[in-house]
């Protein structure tokens, strides 16, 4: 089944008043199953950027046609948009993202704060996302007191806490060295096994490895696509 599907996708972006234009993506077509795990590689300015943004509902193409689990994407209203964001999609980041002033359980806790759950609700499916990521014993401890591996871990106990159906990386290793790599990216290949859809960008072929499949991108288009029969990393 294809939960994502892109079909003549082009964004351009104007400068200015509109002189000088700039494709970001020309004429993407591209379906990508429930449950696969792809990799998105490319240099800077290559459009994987621009891709990940439009299949996470972040932006919009300026033509063809994005669908979601068969929904139209392109024609959403902001506020069904949202909704797609945080029932359907998880987000992962190079930089974590994650507030200095809340422990790990409050920072996983967030993406909740407005879903309308109660709070008891809220702390049981932080607690069981931090379980799933093996950090039980770090809770209550605040960035500053964790590795750059533990932040990561706790920006994907984030993601998954509402239990997406598509989760979206974005240079989930960048800013780790090799060991905490293959740990983060080890903990991704299991969530996909679990049935989570895994979209990752990264430059790093030993990260894409992990993936099955691997897209390359250049210049706003999709040079190759090729399935990657042994995945399960090399890092």
């Amino acid at each position: 089944m294809n939960l994502i599907e892109l079909k003549d996708i082009c964004k351009v972006y104007s400068l200015g008043k509109g002189e000088i234009k700039i494709d970001g993506l020309k004429d993407i077509n591209l379906t990508i199953s429930e449950g696969e795990f792809v990799a998105v590689m490319g240099h800077s300015g290559s459009g994987k950027s621009t891709l990940m943004n439009i299949l996470g509902c972040l932006d919009r193409p300026t033509s063809g046609e994005y669908r979601l689990d068969g929904k139209p994407i392109n024609r959403m209203k902001p506020n069904e948009l949202a909704e797609i964001r945080n029932r359907t999609i998880g987000f992962v980041f190079q930089s974590y993202n994650l507030l200095p002033s809340l422990d790990s359980i409050a920072n996983v806790e967030m993406p909740m704060v407005y879903s309308g759950l109660a709070a008891a609700k809220r702390r049981e499916l932080a607690k069981e996302a931090l379980s799933i990521v093996g950090l039980s014993n770090r809770m209550k401890h605040r960035p500053t007191q964790l590795s750059g591996g533990q932040q990561q871990k706790v920006a994907i106990a984030r993601a998954i806490v509402e239990k997406p159906r598509v989760l979206l990386a974005d240079e989930p290793t960048g800013n780790l060295d090799t060991a905490s790599s293959k740990e983060i990216m080890g903990l991704l290949t299991s969530l996909n096994k679990s049935g989570i859809t895994m979209v990752i960008v990264t430059h790093e072929p030993e990260v894409a490895a992990f993936a099955s499949r691997v897209l390359t991108f250049k210049d706003g288009r999709c040079i190759s696509d090729s399935d990657n029969v042994e995945g399960g990393g090399a890092l």
